[in-house]
């Protein structure tokens, strides 16, 4: 037996409604979901103005990794100042650890003497001179951020690699 002919176009039509109906709704969703609502979508077309350099002050993060690089097992912040034609100044301001204890922005903020080792590496030494950051990226004239290998050599954490996120290096510091 044969299908009537009005058959396959109320198919064919039923069958475009429901794509359209589809695309309709996904539209709609997208638009009702989207990432970025509309009031900031809007601010967003037009360019928002840059703080000047000078407010972002240089800074150093260090995290150091387990064998797997799967934990932190320690982590140190510095505040970075830079004079001109002396040698970086690196003031501990955060040490945390994976046994818990941590350290935020003494108010009496150590100062990391910084050298290089015999082989030319760049590094940062703790007062005490128990721990070492070799700092193998360090790039002092460097704009924006970066991140960089580096390796902790340590009475109390032993040897670990790990990486180091400097920041705003190029702007003025003094």
């Amino acid at each position: 037996m044969k299908a009537p002919a009005y058959g396959k176009s109320i198919l064919l039509a039923g069958g475009i409604t429901a794509a359209v109906l589809v695309i309709v709704i996904g539209v709609y969703s997208a638009r009702q979901f989207s990432s970025t609502p509309p009031e900031l979508a809007a601010s967003a077309e037009t360019p928002a103005k840059k703080p000047p350099a000078s407010v972002f002050t240089p800074s150093l993060y260090c995290e150091f990794y387990d064998y797997l690089h799967e934990r932190v097992i320690v982590a140190f912040g510095f505040a970075v100042t830079l004079p001109k034609g002396a040698p970086p100044r690196f003031d501990e301001k955060y040490q945390g650890s994976r046994d818990g204890t941590q350290t935020f922005d003494a108010a009496d903020r150590q100062a990391w003497p910084f050298a290089h080792d015999d082989d030319g590496t760049p590094m940062i030494t703790s007062p005490d001179g128990a721990t070492r950051i070799m700092l193998y990226g360090l790039k002092p004239d460097a704009a924006g951020a970066q991140i960089d290998e580096a390796g902790l050599r340590s009475n109390d954490f032993r040897n670990l690699d790990g990486q180091c996120r400097q920041a705003n290096f190029n702007a003025k510091s003094n």
